[in-house]
């Protein structure tokens, strides 16, 4: 121990190395501690949601409760009409300052605002009743969010529930689980970059001390003084850095609240980790360093006389990947059947091992490279490039594996991306872009028509089949074509009753749907049908002539709407229909624009992440190979090498390597971003999975991360003289 701090006293490039061991595993512990206390943000969003979760959970309850979206002026609002079924008191959760009886309401303080501040008839009015409170922050998703809980004599279309109480939630159901299994990939993948970097410091001495420690041995010294020597020497840098990680932590959890998600902000204390998880990774972390560099001294302590030795390659880690590629989707089948917070943990071991199989077969690429170059070199720093590359491949790729890492997460996260979008629900182009159509409507309509000017459409839905049980049908809207029209996209009406189809129907007898008791009825046996190539939802449209014995019955109401009375529209609809859940494509495109700006953040953030920590680790390990290459470098200066051939050289031995292996990274990226886009599509129900040009673009970004990670090492090169050769 005494030799060791002795040693860290006097040479500067091992105080150097400690201290970026120290910055390394505080990058790593800081990073560690942030993605694992996301899971505890999503959880203390639902376990304040959790009253919301108990709507329909039984067939009877104290109340009835309808949830539906609303939007205004761009902003999402969760409203929540409730009415009381019995009496007695009812439970409510924290942050609700009572059950609102009938005629009464509850906003969130973000909509009280906005309802003082907007003219009531564009949105005050959608809200009915007196305002008795507002819900505290316990109740609420994220700070800002608009709530509104409506208190009515009796909810239409209203699902039973014990009661507004709180308890405990379950997060997975936001986004369909797509951010726990975000938060999950990105702890894999990040990690890898702060495991490199930190080996990178670690190695940044790394020949010295070898020859250093193996002259010890030959001196006398024990296996045990040798590891005792080591493991201080890195201790100190790695307790130090774990500290100052969790120290770090948690004003990065404050920053990290102001990451949007779901279309709001965080509680400051939201992104917590347990005490118990902090204390694991701060003991962890330094365990892990010290092991790693106590496994690098086998050969030391078992054949000092071999300490300079390069290491060989064997070919057979090309086979780790195809193993880990087959771990990987073996945990995608299992996904797709199971569930429960372990369905995605065999996914994620299969993830973690291809990406620490491509670690492990990047230096047989590099070998592969290197006597490609020796073999056809042109240029002198191409030759000695060749010659580093193939001689000790282990250290030459040491640098890139941050970058192929890198390389590997965002050519993963562009074949997501275009996949996830095409599941966003985004407008649907059922309905014109001015229509705003409510659905599951069981109410008086004569309130609407008298709360305003705007034309009311009504239609019913149902199917026409054979009226055998085993026959599906064809889903239809019936309705007056002319008035349809004027909300259905792509329909012509012309003069007469008709069917509008791209098919003649197969049946005669309709049946209708929707929340109340259906009836039935038969089409004439003869009817014209003509030609409507259907949209989206909609593929066939009735007369309503056709159907006399429906006339009255009315299960949607659509209003056709101008840029001056769209709000005035809406609130009319919400205000004499409450319950009822409204189809509006701007509802729907604020929903899906609001998750793909959430994904595509994720995604920048955590690419961004890789990025500097893979170069950051590539410079460190540039740097180290030069300075464990003193004495090489110096006989070579001695010699009349230029410093120019030598920078090249060194440009080569990050660049070619890097080249070659970020090739199989993007191929691998690619592979598992289309496995997991397929876990995805199972999450979701649908979606397409387009692959784009952009997949490639890691490999150009990763090349650019290398040449400057490369460069990085220029001022060292610069500092070494024939002086370096004549002092070892």
């Amino acid at each position: 121990m005494r030799i060791a701090l002795a040693v860290l006293r006097r040479d500067r490039r091992s105080q150097v190395a400690t201290v970026l061991v120290a910055l390394g595993v505080m990058i790593a512990v800081s990073l560690v501690l942030w993605l694992v206390a996301a899971p505890n943000g999503l959880q203390a969003r639902a376990d304040r949601t959790a009253w919301r979760d108990v709507v329909g959970q039984s067939d009877k309850g104290a109340i009835s409760v309808a949830m539906n979206r609303d939007s205004y002026d761009g902003k999402l609002i969760e409203r929540f009409d409730v009415a009381r079924n019995e009496q007695g008191g009812i439970k409510v959760a924290a942050g609700i300052t009572k059950f609102p009886e009938a005629g009464e309401v509850l906003l969130s303080p973000a909509l009280a605002d906005l309802v003082r501040t907007t003219p009531a008839e564009k949105l005050g009015n959608r809200f009915p009743g007196r305002l008795i409170g507002e819900l505290g922050p316990e109740a609420l998703k994220f700070p800002g969010e608009l709530v509104a809980i409506i208190g009515h004599d009796k909810v239409e279309n209203g699902f039973p529930a014990p009661g507004l109480e709180g308890g405990s939630g379950s997060y997975r159901d936001d986004y369909h689980g797509m951010l726990y299994l975000l938060t999950r990939v990105g702890l894999v993948v990040l990690v890898v970059p702060c495991l490199v970097l930190v080996a990178s410091a670690a190695r940044l001495t790394a020949a010295k001390r070898e020859r250093r420690l193996a002259a010890l041995r030959l001196a006398g010294a024990s296996p045990r003084q040798v590891v005792i020597m080591t493991a201080v020497e890195t201790a100190i840098g790695a307790v130090a850095g774990s500290v100052l990680g969790v120290v770090l932590a948690q004003p990065f959890s404050h920053i990290t609240a102001k990451v949007p998600w779901e279309g709001g902000t965080w509680y400051p204390g939201d992104f917590v980790p347990a005490p118990a998880v902090v204390a694991a990774v701060a003991v962890l972390a330094p365990v892990l360093v010290i092991t790693a560099a106590i496994m690098g001294l086998r050969r030391v302590v078992n054949r000092p006389l071999s300490a300079e030795e390069k290491r060989k390659v064997r070919s057979w880690r090309l086979l780790t990947i195809a193993g880990a590629m087959g771990v990987f989707f073996l945990g995608i089948l299992y996904a797709q059947e199971a569930g429960g917070d372990s369905q995605f943990t065999v996914v994620l071991l299969g993830l973690g091992a291809v990406a620490f199989a491509l670690v492990l077969a990047g230096p047989v690429l590099t070998a592969w490279v290197g006597r490609f170059f020796v073999g056809r070199w042109r240029t002198p720093s191409t030759l000695l490039a060749g010659r580093r590359l193939s001689g000790d491949p282990v250290a030459a790729f040491r640098g890139s594996a941050g970058v192929v890492i890198a390389v590997f997460t965002g050519s993963m996260a562009l074949t997501m991306l275009p996949g996830l979008e095409s599941q966003v629900p985004y407008r649907d182009g059922t309905w014109n872009e001015n229509a705003i159509v409510a659905e599951q409507v069981t109410h008086d309509v004569t309130p609407l028509r008298l709360a305003t000017s705007a034309p009311i459409v009504t239609m019913l839905e149902g199917k026409v089949s054979t009226g055998d049980k085993s026959d599906d049908g064809s889903y239809v809207i019936v309705g007056r074509c002319a008035d349809v029209a004027e909300l259905l996209t792509g329909l012509t009406c012309r003069p007469g009753p008709a069917v509008y189809a791209s098919a003649p129907l197969q049946g005669d007898v309709f049946e209708s749907m929707g929340p109340h008791d259906s009836v039935t009825a038969k089409l004439p046996a003869q009817y014209e049908t003509r030609p409507f190539e259907g949209t989206s939802r909609v593929q066939v449209v009735v007369d309503a002539d056709l159907l006399p014995t429906m006339a009255g019955k009315v299960s949607m109401v659509g209003v056709p709407t101008t840029p001056e009375n769209r709000d005035a529209v809406h609130t009319a609809l919400i205000g004499t229909l409450p319950g009822v859940r409204l189809v509006d494509g701007e509802l729907r495109e604020l929903w899906g624009s609001t998750l793909m700006d959430d994904l595509q953040r994720a995604t920048v953030i955590g690419l961004s992440i890789a990025a500097v920590l893979g170069g950051i680790g590539a410079a460190v390990s540039a740097a180290g190979s030069v300075i464990d290459r003193r004495r090489t470098f110096g006989a070579l200066i001695a010699a009349g090498t230029p410093i120019r051939v030598l920078g090249h050289a060194l440009r080569r031995e990050v660049m070619l390597p890097v080249f070659a292996v970020t090739l199989a990274a993007c191929g691998a990226g690619i592979v598992v971003g289309l496995g997991l886009l397929t876990l995805a599509r199972g999450l979701v129900g649908h979606g397409e999975m387009p692959i784009t040009p952009w997949v490639v673009a890691p490999v150009g970004v990763g090349l650019v991360v290398a040449l400057v990670a490369a460069l990085a090492c220029g001022p060292v090169l610069r500092g070494i003289s024939p002086r370096d050769y004549a002092a070892e």
